[in-house]
């Protein structure tokens, strides 16, 4: 997340020709795919379950991921505005890499920490920083007027990598048996974990103000009245972020263990996962347009409306299924009102 506007800055970097910044345009476009194409994501929680964690365990290794994100999203931004955007998305394409490599090997919750430890800063390098070598490359071509219109396409890109990926998982499970299959799963995630960083080396800078190396505490003292005291819609904003984000991470791991208590096929996961990212995908490519009827402080009352309304729904499905002795119709129903939230997502 960047920092610009809050106080002074100086120009940096060469101008790149019209075609490269074009270019930088679809490979940013690229690297929204190939970051959120996590094979193992669709069976997180079941994988942590077969090496002897329980929900306990894995809410553990989400709260420390959800703090982690909480205390390095501004400090990341700065980052970010100091080293400039190429760098710092090649610094998450590395940290992205390591985590899923360090996954694969994890076999204790010491080895699960350091994995989430690893995504959580590399997720804070690359949040917001894609975006802003978006809307950069834009300015600089002439553009400004697409950024909403590819803001919403990033996030189709982004829910269709992981809908892939979730398909693909499916497949696997339902190839094979057992734990080895799933094994198998984590092994190709580390190595498709390192595509982002790949494609971040085939991005250019875009010429931007930058910070002054020279006055990081200056600096970090107007970040901090710009962001908390000075504005208080910035100050809603970041508070935002950062709430509406932990609670879409309890989300991933909350779907799964939900998936599992109403017996569903664990093969199954990954076409549920597909489902529902192809709802947040579908959602946030007309997401302009339903802006435009409904409002900005419509759509906002929907967000915070939505998420609501499907984890009442599914609680209540949840107890009826086991009131009833496990009827399919529960199922069906618990799970369709998990798209909810996807769709408050969107």
């Amino acid at each position: 997340m960047g920092v610009d506007g809050i106080f002074p800055s100086r120009m940096v970097h060469a101008a790149p020709t019209q075609s490269r910044l074009r270019a930088n345009v679809a490979r940013i476009q690229a690297l929204s795919f190939t970051w959120m194409f996590m094979l193992v994501m669709p069976v997180i929680v079941p994988y942590l379950g077969s090496h002897d964690l329980g929900m306990d365990r894995v809410f553990q290794l989400q709260a420390i991921f959800a703090i982690t994100i909480v205390l390095l999203e501004v400090p990341s931004g700065y980052i970010s505005d100091l080293l400039g955007r190429r760098r710092c998305l090649i610094l998450a394409g590395i940290l992205h890499g390591l985590a899923a490599t360090t996954l694969y090997w994890a076999s204790s919750f010491s080895g699960f920490v350091v994995f989430e430890l690893l995504a959580a800063v590399g997720v804070c390098f690359y949040s917001g920083t894609d975006v802003a070598l978006l809307y950069d490359s834009l300015e600089a071509l002439g553009d400004g007027g697409g950024k909403r219109r590819l803001l919403g396409r990033r996030l189709m890109w982004m829910q269709s990598g992981e809908t892939v990926a979730a398909l693909l998982t499916a497949g696997l499970l339902g190839a094979s048996l057992g734990n080895y299959a799933l094994e198998q799963v984590v092994y190709l995630n580390a190595v498709v974990g390192w595509v982002p960083f790949l494609v971040t080396l085939t991005l250019v800078d875009v010429p931007r103000p930058t910070l002054d190396h020279r006055t990081h505490l200056h600096n970090a003292r107007l970040i901090w009245n710009g962001v908390f005291r000075e504005s208080m819609l910035l100050r809603l904003v970041m508070i935002n972020l950062i709430t509406y984000g932990v609670g879409t991470l309890i989300a991933v791991w909350a779907f799964q263990d939900y998936w599992r208590s109403l017996e569903v096929n664990l093969a199954h996961f990954g076409i549920l996962w597909a489902g529902y990212n192809l709802t947040v995908a579908f959602v946030g490519r007309i997401a302009h347009r339903v802006e435009g009827r409904l409002g900005f402080q419509g759509v906002v009352t929907c967000v915070g409306i939505l998420p609501v309304l499907g984890f009442g729904g599914m609680a209540f499905c949840s107890h009826a299924f086991g009131s009833s002795g496990g009827a399919g119709v529960w199922v069906v129903l618990g799970v369709s009102l998990g798209l909810l939230f996807q769709i408050g997502r969107g």
